[in-house]
């Protein structure tokens, strides 16, 4: 009876090894498992969630995986199969980074075209000119800031009478005009056409490749070369993608292609720039080492999808060029909610409404949405957490339906203020099929300016589909950024409606950063305005406090990089002149964002900018 006992065990114990590996080797049709452990940090719970142990996998099992190789890359197809859909905690990097919606502006950027690094401009010289702006726009940003900007502010604190002005940014424009609902008119009521993007960033070579226009390396002809040498080299001339995609063959695929006759098949290559990846060129770095599961799979859209971008503005104007400048590219519509409240509850001016309207954002004005929330919520003074949350769930909602031709597969990502995607990381989920949902982004951390660099990187689940948003989410930015995809209850219904199966995962890695997260980054001014502004909730409220209010108590903390709380943090070296140390807008506009590129209160004269502090 024992020993039957004991047969019986045996045999369920093999018959589930058998169907646990039947489940494993169908998951491996979809996710390559030494590209998921060769990952740097592999996400292993979406791999097992990938894996279709506890649902089907529509049609998985007959689609074959892409070559990694580009030489071995197949066409593209005629038609393009789009991303069709049907619809954690935020930024706690840094230490006492809470506060969401307060917290202060991080900064966009992101490598060169040609991969090798950014150029910092130590001279007031104007930025190159962006098809986005007006011409005048490159020559703003080149007035010094003095050593003290905190003393030199526009508007009255509202929160604290007896406190500093509210800071308005350098280069701010002044409005006569008083603020309020009254100057507002219908802009917040007023709906966002959503226009296809006809930039055409992909070209065809006589080859017959497809690559993609900025990550495509592209070689002078010899004759050329010498013809321009003799002239002094100002006639060098490039020859065309397809005379490079001709030359890019092997001589042994050349012997192949003429000994074949007609019916051999040519190989042809994008010949890619450093920082760009992929059978097009069209991967940047921080997603080649990412752990996207479905790297082989990737494939370039007919049509790009639209990009929104939403985020919580309360005094981050400085810093919100830099975001518009580094993403104007990729993104088509910016949500901006502002409120007459603060997180803590207490009345203040819309600043954001005032720059809007005297033209200090017409650079940028026809890709800006402006939302308005007018109340603040019930309970939110009693338990902050409230405010914070109904922030970004007043954003999505009355944002979102407001925006006129938005398609399901469209991408939405949502920000806190002070983080920022890097360009490349946006365009290539534009421009690009293949890739899972939802995604977070790794971010450069820094306390109080880029100088003060700390370990790690910034994980924050950040963006989906807008098919997704609406259909697992309830069309709620705060659910996406807190939840857990698949503890919500239309996460298995929209994978069964679309097919597609939900894996989370990040862009970048914690060694090639895909944005920057910069908190409290302001000027002592501004961090002072952040202190009596945040919400309840986030313990302890060193607003309270009234030492830690002291402009002189602010300084010495950014001069030291201290916590409020007495403690000294660690901080990794850095070098202002290292790849992502801060985005590329910053960098072209020295003199305007000294105070947060280099330490102003440092004693001594400081790295790699070839002069003291500001």
């Amino acid at each position: 009876m024992k020993m039957r006992r004991h047969r019986v065990f045996l045999l369920c114990t093999v018959g589930l090894c058998v169907i646990s590996f039947l489940h494993y080797y169908k998951a491996l049709h979809y996710v390559s498992l030494l590209r998921e452990l060769s990952a740097p940090y592999p996400n292993i719970k979406s791999f097992i969630m990938v894996s279709g142990f506890f649902w089907r996998e529509r049609g998985v099992g007959a689609t074959p995986l892409s070559p990694a190789s580009p030489e071995e890359a197949p066409p593209l197809p005629v038609l393009l199969r789009p991303l069709d859909t049907k619809g954690r905690v935020a930024a706690a990097g840094s230490v006492g980074g809470g506060g969401g919606g307060e917290t202060g502006l991080g900064n966009g950027g992101g490598i060169n075209g040609d991969g090798a690094g950014m150029e910092v401009r130590l001279r007031e010289e104007p930025a190159p000119p962006h098809p986005w702006e007006k011409p005048e726009e490159s020559q703003q940003g080149g007035t010094p800031v003095e050593e003290r900007p905190e003393d030199r502010l526009k508007p009255r604190n509202l929160a604290q009478p007896g406190g500093p002005e509210v800071p308005l940014g350098e280069g701010a424009r002044s409005d006569p005009s008083p603020d309020g609902v009254e100057s507002m008119g219908d802009l917040h009521t007023r709906l966002h056409p959503l226009q296809d993007d006809r930039t055409p960033y992909f070209v065809r070579t006589k080859a017959g490749a497809l690559c993609f226009r900025r990550g495509t390396e592209v070689a002078a002809q010899k004759e050329q070369r010498e013809y321009s040498g003799k002239l002094g080299g100002s006639a060098a001339q490039r020859k065309p993608l397809q005379v490079q995609q001709q030359s890019s063959v092997t001589p042994k695929a050349k012997a192949r292609n003429r000994g074949g006759g007609g019916g051999g098949r040519r190989l042809v290559k994008c010949v890619c720039r450093p920082g760009w990846h992929g059978p097009y060129c069209g991967v940047p770095t921080m997603v080649y080492h990412s752990n996207l599961p479905t790297k082989e799979r990737l494939t370039p859209r007919e049509t790009p999808r639209r990009v929104v971008n939403a985020i919580n503005i309360n005094h981050e104007f400085d810093l919100l060029h830099v975001r518009f400048h580094e993403l104007a590219e990729a993104v088509d519509v910016f949500l901006v909610c502002e409120s007459n409240f603060t997180a803590y509850g207490e009345r203040r001016p819309l600043s954001f409404l005032r720059l809007l309207l005297n033209g200090t954002y017409d650079y940028v004005r026809h890709k800006i949405l402006y939302v308005f929330l007018d109340h603040f919520p019930e309970g939110g003074r009693q338990d902050g957490w409230i405010a914070d949350d109904y922030l970004r769930t007043y954003l999505t909602h009355n944002g979102l339906p407001r925006v006129a031709g938005l398609r399901p597969d469209d991408v939405f990502v949502i920000n806190d203020a002070d983080e920022i995607p890097a360009h490349e990381g946006l365009l290539f989920l534009k421009l690009f099929d293949g890739w899972t949902e939802p995604f977070a982004i790794h971010m450069r951390k820094s306390l109080y300016g880029f100088f003060w660099k700390q370990f790690g990187s910034l994980e924050v689940v950040s963006g989906c589909t807008v098919g997704m948003l609406r259909a697992v989410y309830d069309g709620d930015g705060i659910k996406l950024r807190r939840r857990e995809y698949y503890t919500m209850p239309g996460f298995r219904k929209y994978e069964n409606d679309t097919g597609h199966i939900l894996v989370q995962w990040s862009v970048g890695s914690p060694f090639h950063f895909a944005g920057w997260h910069c908190s409290w980054c302001f000027s002592p001014a501004g961090i002072y305005f952040k202190l009596v502004s945040a919400q309840n909730g986030d313990f302890p409220r060193w607003g309270d406090y009234e030492d830690k209010r002291d402009l002189n108590y602010i300084r010495e903390l950014i001069r030291t990089g201290g916590w409020f709380d007495g403690s000294l943090q660690e901080y990794p070296p850095v070098d202002p002149k290292e790849h992502m140390y801060a985005p590329r807008y910053m960098l072209e506009h020295l003199e305007k964002y000294r105070y947060l590129l280099e330490n102003p209160y440092s004693i001594g004269p400081t790295k790699g900018w070839g002069g003291g502090g500001a």
